[in-house]
């Protein structure tokens, strides 16, 4: 005998729904925005922390040019100057026997023919990122 019933076929397809694609779209959205958001926070701090090390030496350099000489005595105008260092150019603004110290410093360590105390401040723009100070006096020299 034979049956006559029709079988009931599921016509379920595999695959994702538009709420299921909507929900890993956003998940997947929020990730890259986080790691977007890491990366260029770090590309920030990067660049932040190079122009830092770069003024460290541009002051460096500054100062070094002024230890080599000997005619300390002239050494008494401000002077500001522009140095590249790794492609960026910086302000290096240098004060010679700055009048702000405080005057046991300055009675101290004198400004003359045979010493000088230097100031040097290294800018990107109006930004200050690196100030040194040094007192250098002649060898063998009195002061």
């Amino acid at each position: 005998m034979h049956s006559n019933t029709a079988v009931l076929t599921d016509h379920r397809q595999a695959g994702f729904t538009i709420i299921e694609l909507l929900v890993a779209l956003a998940v997947l959205g929020i990730a890259m925005a986080t790691i977007m958001s890491a990366m260029l926070a770090n590309t920030n701090l990067n660049n932040k922390v190079e122009k830092q090390a770069n003024a460290m030496r541009v002051a460096e350099q500054v100062m070094e040019s002024y230890r080599q000489r000997s005619d300390y005595g002239t050494l008494r105008a401000p002077l500001s100057q522009n140095v590249t260092m790794n492609g960026r150019t910086y302000t290096a603004m240098t004060t010679f026997c700055p009048t702000d110290l405080p005057s046991a410093t300055l009675s101290s360590m004198p400004c003359n023919n045979t010493s000088v105390y230097i100031r040097v401040e290294v800018r990107d723009g109006i930004t200050a990122l690196q100030k040194v100070e040094s007192y250098f006096t002649q060898f063998g020299s009195g002061s």
